[in-house]
């Protein structure tokens, strides 16, 4: 076996720091995308939270953007003013509507194109119609506010979203936050398929009556599905066919947890996956009628925004209705707050580690990685471009 072979996880022995070192440039491409993959569709923000005429900011992959809604539609333009830099939406001012104007000099952008339009404090200004704010192209899907950051004509949104996620008989319902971290680190943690051991004391085990063990051990290196081919680009574990749940831990052959299973649990979590350009899909999961997917979108080099979306089959406004108040009274809390916080407080614990330690070099991974390995060698080789700063495009 050489060294190399050695220090792919599914083998035994992943090595010293020299060898991890060796893994990580097979996936330098994912090292670089530190704020983000560039030229990819992101969600920046749900439908209900930007209301016709007001205005919204939000940061994705390290650019300003403005957010409001101009006759039902949603306009995004970048939160700078050309002139000196002030952002819009320290006081936005709209004084005629599918415009904004900076509070600063009064100069006025159309929102359709980011062509400055007018100078108020300046009429007739020979600038008018020679300067430009860039804007973004906007797609509204499953009440999402999807934002595409990049260069030319965006894809298909279809591209960028797990399958299944912009099924027409469906609905979701989901909430969103800011997590301090990088959004690396959210999507690794959320696709471990042995970090489900610090869940073992949730209240979703127990509120939901699931069947959730401390693990799942791949049974060889098949187990993980690689789709590089055509689009969306992901890297898909089937947990509940080719692993091996753990539901007993033991020390030297003494056990020292038990997951206690009376035979009627719910079975959750059979598949999950991870698609470019950064998001998880659990099915089913927190409930056999759920999927969940999670967006990590790159808001700094040490924050992303974590949005957590479930989806259920509907057939009727009833069913909509029926969800809708389950979402309220159950599945925000018992889920999305009580299960996924856990996950949110490890993110916030590694920072540190793979920010200042050096933990991409460092980290000494094993066999039950290897979905992780994939995911960065498929982001690596399918990522459309790495965002630079922003200060970096000025």
């Amino acid at each position: 076996m050489t060294t190399d072979e050695r220090s792919e996880p599914g083998h035994d022995s992943l090595s010293d720091a020299t060898q991890s070192k060796k893994v990580s440039t097979k996936w330098r491409g994912y090292l670089d995308a530190t704020l983000g993959f560039r030229n990819h569709w992101n969600p920046v923000g749900y439908g209900h939270e930007i209301a016709e005429g007001a205005f919204v900011a939000v940061t994705a992959l390290d650019e300003p953007i403005l957010l409001t809604r101009v006759d039902g539609e949603v306009r995004a333009i970048q939160d700078r003013c050309a002139h000196r830099g002030a952002r819009f939406s320290a006081q936005p001012l709209c004084f005629r509507k599918g415009t904004v104007s900076c509070w600063y000099h009064g100069w006025t952008y159309d929102l359709a194109d980011g062509r400055l339009s007018d100078v108020l404090t300046s009429p007739g200004s020979p600038v008018i119609g020679r300067v430009r704010v860039p804007t973004y192209p906007v797609v509204e899907a499953q009440g999402l506010v999807f934002v595409y950051v990049g260069d030319g004509d965006p894809p298909a949104l279809a591209h960028d979203v797990p399958p299944g996620f912009l099924d027409e008989d469906t609905h979701c319902l989901g909430i969103r936050r800011t997590v301090r971290s990088n959004w690396r680190i959210g999507v690794e943690n959320g696709f471990d398929t042995t970090h489900i051991f610090m869940h073992r004391n949730s209240a979703l085990i127990k509120g939901n009556n699931i069947a959730l063990p401390l693990g799942f051990v791949p049974t060889d290196r098949g187990a993980v599905q690689v789709h590089g081919e055509g689009w969306p680009k992901g890297v898909v574990d089937n947990l509940s066919e080719n692993y091996v749940p753990v539901f007993e831990a033991s020390l030297q052959g003494v056990p020292v947890w038990t997951s206690e299973l009376r035979g009627d649990e719910k079975r959750v979590a059979g598949q999950i996956s991870v698609w470019l350009p950064g998001v998880l899909k659990v099915d089913p999961f927190p409930d056999p009628s759920l999927i969940q997917y999670e967006f990590y979108v790159p808001i700094s080099a040490t924050e992303h925004e974590y949005f957590q979306v479930l989806q259920r089959k509907v057939t009727s406004e009833q069913d909509i209705e029926t969800f809708e108040k389950e979402f309220d009274e159950t599945w925000r809390d018992l889920g999305l707050h009580s299960f996924n916080d856990d996950d949110v407080w490890a993110r916030e614990e590694l920072e540190e580690f793979y920010r200042d330690g050096d933990g991409w070099s460092n980290e000494r991974l094993f066999p039950p990685d290897m979905c992780i390995v994939e995911w960065r060698r498929l982001a690596s080789a399918h990522g459309r471009g790495t965002q630079p700063p922003f200060s970096a495009r000025r």
